[in-house]
């Protein structure tokens, strides 16, 4: 019986200290003591409450000069609509140049890319071909 009274004191607790740290942020939050950009916070809170994709890129083709494409099998913001949060990793490593235009990627290479709509648009870091390199390709939402 004790030990269900220390537990109940506990949670009581818990949820005290809870509430009270809730409403003291609220109240700097409504205050403008802590700035808050509303669009800022619900794509925070967004972006926390959903899952991060990842997957290895198995599939692509040749777009154009050092540029390949491979398709995403999920939707997700791009830069065509928003900004990207994608990340590209060639054998772990991150490639250096996310956001690159098509047209840089398609010249230059060295490790550029860009998320556009259900794909991902990028050359290697050696500008070698991806499919034939031996090299492994990730995506990776932060």
């Amino acid at each position: 019986m004790r030990s269900i009274l220390q537990t109940i004191e506990k949670l009581v607790s818990i949820f005290a200290v809870s509430l009270y740290l809730t409403v003291a942020a609220s109240f700097l939050i409504l205050t403008r003591r802590i700035p808050v950009s509303p669009q800022k916070f619900s794509r925070k809170l967004l972006a926390a409450l959903l899952p991060r994709f990842q997957g290895e890129i198995l599939e692509l083709a040749h777009e154009r000069g050092n540029c390949y494409v491979a398709l995403l099998p999920k939707k997700l913001i791009s830069d065509s609509n928003g900004g990207s949060r994608l990340k590209l990793f060639e054998d772990g490593q991150e490639l250096p140049y996310p956001h690159s235009s098509h047209d840089d990627i398609r010249e230059l290479g060295a490790g550029r890319y860009s998320h556009w709509n259900d794909a991902v648009y990028f050359s290697s870091s050696d500008n070698s071909d991806p499919a034939k390199n031996g090299k492994r390709y990730s995506v990776r939402e932060i």
